[in-house]
């Protein structure tokens, strides 16, 4: 984006196309209005202007008015002349009628409805009119004619410093009694080429001194040229060359039929109305619309427009004349299926892309990305409870650089929990050892919300983390993001971002990294494609230490709105869409009454089933979320499960068939949970994992690595397994009905859950007359509170703000 351009586009600035007139040679049907290329002649120019402003373009109309506003379209606005032969300057005259033009002293770009004018050419006017930052009196267009077309133009006459002095229209030129002055304005080639800006007061005062004392006894606009150099005024010109690629648009002859052919020619062989910079916007505007349904497109351009104001008003040192990237991702609705994408169990989920419902929503992340050469990343986001005291960090920060070690997420969970952990430290927040040591000390301890626990997620950790999982890709494109992102050749970034998807379950932390990733990859071009995408955004989440897969990242990449699809979260699989199926839209509706951050404030709704400080008593729900991240590769290990099988896998086509799981498939379940323990403490949960490291070993040698790299990669895998979390207390009922308490990890249930979650939700699929029913009994053994239908509060209530939400 060029500032200028950004300056221009918006509402203040109008167009005047002067379509009064009939153009006698081409038969009773309007000149303005004739087909070219499929559309009416002054369309082109109208629809090229309206990529510098959204404001409705003024048409003055005359003859057959009606026809000629049909034509060109109900979106612009209709000025009838009340003397269509009266000349350009009365019907620019009449044009001021329109409210709010003379009193608002609005831009105004002047063309005329014979002529098509390519967008390059309003912009490039615009910006000379403003040039040095203060604007002249008028600027327009003049063209450098061949001397066989610059009959019946109107000549430039300027004075021996090169100002213009005036406009001489050649029907004028017998008024010259000095045959030398004759033929020397009749050898002059720059000529008018009538398109013209100028502010609206100004034009105003030099057309009440007009008089229409001519040959054609009209009213010339290229008059007013004269008035204002007369006056001292300041004229300015941009002038159209035969080596220009808009020229032979810009000076095409429409006098006669045939001149209707040859300029369709010319406006196929220039590849249309748009420079190439424009083409571009052009394309990434197309890829930003694509499958999205239109009030969400409303609101990311609203959006957009919202982070060139923040960038402006916050002087944030975005640089206006170098590349900017944009990155959009939404959220995620999950329609059926809870956790099935765990490592190793790689279930799929039934779930589609969310986002913005009206032009004022805000359900998606959008931002803007460009270089930086400060050595620093900075990130700024329009909502304050996002932002950072310190709202920029060290590019050059060693813990942001990963090794070759770094190989898979695990040894990159490992990397980037520590490195989110530097930043975090970095920008004020405290440490777990800290915690601790206030706690001993007596000392007051700060709010939760600046504990490096409870802030993972933040946007400056998902930024970071997604910059540096793009940093472990090797080959190619590895070489690539090295020239940008290496640790010898990157110069830093700013980023700024906005959005407002729910929390707590909603993925508003994968559409940060989704984002990010994306901006980032178009930013430089590196070709990343969307599925290898995926897969750097979930390593990107492991550096928050919560091991997931990548089923939201893929929904939020390559899902499709309003349609509920059945994804695969299998890495070797690439994600693949395993089927669409109907939602059940009939049965529920989406309401975002109020987010709930499960990480801080979750343990305030369980009763005591999660813990609000680490260190003892129940896990937190983060370290909770951890634990059962990994549950699925412990079993996986215990079992000696292959690599090359997951325990979905093991499923899928009885359930994808019918949802009904054959006896066999019963039967190899049962035989499965039976080879994990019911309640195993950590320690021992450890010893046993790590006596099936050799097997583990030989399982990587047979596929990609040496004995040494195996041997390395399964030690930093199994001892990332054990991390970030203790022994869960958990809590459960007898059969004579007294609550005991038991410390350890029920892997066998956990596993257990997930084949459960998966068979109920496909048979919920194949059979969406009994969802309620599944759903209700599903989550009574999910709950922490007993719930009375009859004392439910109404939806008003339960949208009502509540005064603890208010503090």
């Amino acid at each position: 984006m060029r500032s200028a351009w950004m300056q221009i586009k918006s509402s203040i600035m109008r167009a005047f196309v002067l379509a009064a007139g009939r153009g006698t040679r081409f038969g009773p049907a309007p000149k303005c209005i004739q087909s070219i290329c499929g559309k009416p002649l002054a369309r082109h120019s109208i629809d090229a202007f309206r990529h510098l402003s959204l404001s409705r373009v003024i048409c003055v109309v005359g003859y057959r008015e009606t026809e000629v506003a049909a034509a060109l379209g109900p979106d612009n606005i209709y000025v009838r002349s009340e003397n269509p032969v009266g000349g350009t300057a009365f019907a620019a005259f009449e044009s001021l009628s329109v409210p709010g033009l003379r009193e608002d002293n609005r831009l105004l770009v002047i063309t005329m409805g014979d002529r098509v004018v390519p967008s390059s050419i309003f912009r490039s006017l615009c910006e000379m009119h403003r040039k040095g930052g203060a604007e002249a009196d008028l600027t327009f267009l003049t063209a450098e004619y061949e001397p066989s077309r610059n009959r019946g133009k109107g000549r430039i006459l300027r004075d021996k410093t090169g100002h213009v002095l005036r406009i001489v229209e050649e029907t004028d030129l017998t008024e010259l009694g000095n045959p030398e002055e004759l033929q020397y304005v009749l050898s002059l080639t720059e000529g008018n080429c009538p398109v013209y800006v100028i502010r609206a007061a100004t034009l105003d005062r030099y057309l009440q001194g007009l008089t229409n004392r001519n040959s054609q006894k009209q009213y010339y606009l290229t008059d007013v040229v004269e008035a204002i150099s007369a006056t001292g005024g300041e004229i300015r010109t941009a002038t159209t060359t035969i080596t220009d690629p808009e020229y032979d648009l810009l000076c095409a002859e429409l006098t006669r039929p045939m001149d209707l052919a040859l300029l369709e020619g010319t406006l196929a062989k220039t590849g249309g109305l748009l420079s190439l910079e424009e083409q571009e916007i052009e394309q990434v505007a197309s890829e930003i619309i694509a499958g999205r349904p239109a009030a969400q497109i409303a609101s990311i351009a609203r959006q957009l427009q919202e982070l060139i104001s923040v960038i402006t008003n916050e002087k944030l040192a975005f640089e206006p004349d170098r590349p900017v990237a944009i990155g959009v991702s939404g959220g995620r609705l999950r329609i059926a299926f809870m956790h099935p994408d765990m490592a190793r169990f790689y279930g799929p989920a039934w779930q589609m892309p969310i986002g913005a419902g009206s032009a004022a929503g805000g359900e998606q992340i959008t931002m803007l990305v460009q270089p930086a050469h400060d050595q620093r990343i900075h990130l700024f986001s329009t909502k304050a409870e996002y932002r950072e005291r310190i709202n920029s960090i060290a590019a050059d920060n060693e813990a942001m650089y990963p090794g070759e070690s770094i190989s898979d997420w695990h040894a990159y969970e490992q990397f980037g929990t520590r490195m989110n952990e530097t930043v975090l430290l970095s920008l004020g927040y405290f440490s777990d050892d800290e915690l601790e040591q206030r706690r001993r000390s007596s000392l007051p301890l700060p709010p939760p919300s600046l504990w490096i626990s409870n802030s993972m997620r933040r946007p400056f950790s998902l930024v970071d983390s997604a910059i540096a999982s793009m940093r472990t890709l090797g080959g190619n494109l590895g070489a690539k993001v090295r020239k940008h992102l290496g640790r010898e050749d990157f110069t830093g970034l700013r980023l700024v971002c906005t959005g407002n998807i729910p929390e707590g379950g909603f993925s508003s932390s994968s559409a940060v990294t989704v984002a990010t990733e994306n901006a980032i990859n178009a930013l430089w071009e590196i070709g990343i494609p969307p599925d290898m995408l995926v897969q750097l955004a979930c390593q990107a989440e492991y550096a928050t230490g919560v091991r997931a897969g990548a089923l939201d990242q893929a929904t939020e990449q390559k899902g499709s709105a309003n349609q509920g699809s059945l994804i695969s979260s299998s890495p070797r699989e690439n994600y693949r869409i395993i089927g669409t199926y109907p939602v059940p839209s009939d049965r529920f509706q989406i309401l975002f009454p109020f987010s709930v951050d499960r990480d801080r404030v979750a343990w305030r709704w369980s009763c005591g089933r999660y813990g609000e400080l680490v260190g003892f008593g129940p896990l937190t729900t983060g370290e909770m979320r951890k634990l059962t991240g990994k549950a699925a590769e412990i079993a996986a290990i215990l079992t000696r499960l292959p690599l090359d099988v997951d325990f979905f896998k093991l499923i899928e086509d009885d359930l994808t068939s019918d949802g009904l799981l054959s006896s066999a498939s019963r039967k190899r379940i049962c035989s499965t949970l039976r080879q994990l323990p019911l309640l195993s403490k950590k320690k021992d949960l450890h010893e046993a994992v790590f006596k099936n490291r050799d097997w583990y070993v030989d399982q990587l040698m047979s596929t990609r690595y040496d004995a040494r790299g195996a041997a390395e990669a399964v030690s930093a895998m199994m001892a990332s397994l054990f991390e970030g979390w203790r022994d869960p207390l958990l809590q459960r009922r007898t059969a004579s009905g007294i609550i005991a308490q038991e410390e350890g990890v029920p892997l066998r249930a956990m596993l257990a859950y997930l084949f459960g979650e998966v068979a109920k939700n496909f048979y919920l699929m194949h059979h969406p007359g009994q969802w309620i029913e599944y759903v209700t009994q599903s989550q009574r053994g999910d709950r922490c509170f007993d719930v009375d239908p009859d004392r439910l509060p109404t939806r008003d209530a339960m949208e009502r703000q509540l005064d603890w939400e208010r503090s």
